[in-house]
């Protein structure tokens, strides 16, 4: 099965009081990478991968290559990321926010309720 997960406020969070995993970033990397994971996340995605290909489906513009080499950091294999540019590519500005059957995913997690709203 393919799980697509949404990156602010559900994989990273900035919430105040949010707990993260520890930063398991290579040093060298760090300059580039330094967003925090939510706590357990880390673990779940792994456990996940195991059986499951994992994507990245989120509206920001990150590079893809940095999402991927972040999430590789704490042991995560990513099959693919979708970012704004490829939805954009996808389905044009006015498309839905995100739409995961598209891309082939059979489960998208995911804070927002419009996102669910969508592709109900």
């Amino acid at each position: 099965m393919r799980i697509s997960f949404d990156l602010d406020d559900t994989l990273i969070c900035y919430h105040d009081g949010a707990r993260h995993d520890p930063n398991r970033v290579w040093r060298l990397l760090r300059g580039w990478l330094h967003e925090p994971l939510r706590s357990g996340a880390g673990a779940l995605l792994r456990e996940l991968g195991r059986d499951h290909e994992l994507w990245v489906y989120t509206t920001s513009y990150r590079d893809p290559r940095t999402v991927w080499w972040w999430l590789r950091c704490y042991g995560v294999r990513l099959g693919y990321v979708v970012n704004q540019y490829r939805h954009e590519r996808t389905f044009g500005r006015r498309g839905p926010s995100k739409c995961p059957a598209q891309f082939g995913i059979h489960l998208h997690i995911d804070d927002s309720w419009g996102v669910w709203e969508e592709n109900r």
